[in-house]
């Protein structure tokens, strides 16, 4: 009988693929491309900008050219992928940011997740960084593999980390 041969074989070649995946090259960071001019953004987060009403990253170029284009026109602050104005207040924008948690936003859960770990509150930031890595999140599944790997906000588990952080590095 074949099956336990293949069975066996069967597990090898998934592992194989799986170490294909995690071994190659991306194409782009884990940020993706400028959502307006379609240019890979850069990891270094000071050449981005990220717009809190849409929850989208922008490149500096194109938050340049938005911000001269509404100098010459003589137009109010606005994001340069949604047009919706920006916020006045911190309150205003933190508001934004809770409507993006809302309808699921991943890159929105992330920052909630991160505010709940700066103020302490491990076991929220686990909450909001599992439901952004389960969106497909890279940085999420980072974060959590540092949650398990160092038990805070969950129990430690080692097998866990590794599963994250190459999911994070996927």
């Amino acid at each position: 009988e074949h099956r336990p041969q293949h069975a066996v074989m069967c597990k090898e070649r998934a592992a194989e693929l799986r170490d294909e995946i995690l071994f190659q090259q991306p194409e782009s960071s884990h940020l993706g491309d400028c959502p307006v001019c379609f240019l890979p953004l850069s990891i270094d987060p000071k050449n981005s900008t990220f717009m809190g009403c849409c929850s989208k990253i922008i490149c500096q170029g194109c938050a340049y050219a938005n911000t001269l284009r509404q100098r010459e026109e003589s137009l109010e602050p606005a994001c340069a992928f949604c047009r919706h104005p920006l916020p006045k207040t911190q309150k205003e924008s933190e508001m934004n940011k809770m409507k993006r948690v809302e309808v699921n936003d991943p890159f929105a859960l992330l920052h909630v997740g991160v505010k709940h770990k700066v103020e302490g509150d491990h076991e929220k930031a686990f909450k909001y960084w599992a439901k952004a890595a389960e969106l497909g999140d890279a940085i999420a599944h980072y974060y959590l593999s540092v949650s398990y790997r160092e038990g805070k906000g969950v129990e430690k588990d080692e097998k866990k980390g590794r599963y994250h952080l190459e999911e994070a590095a996927i």
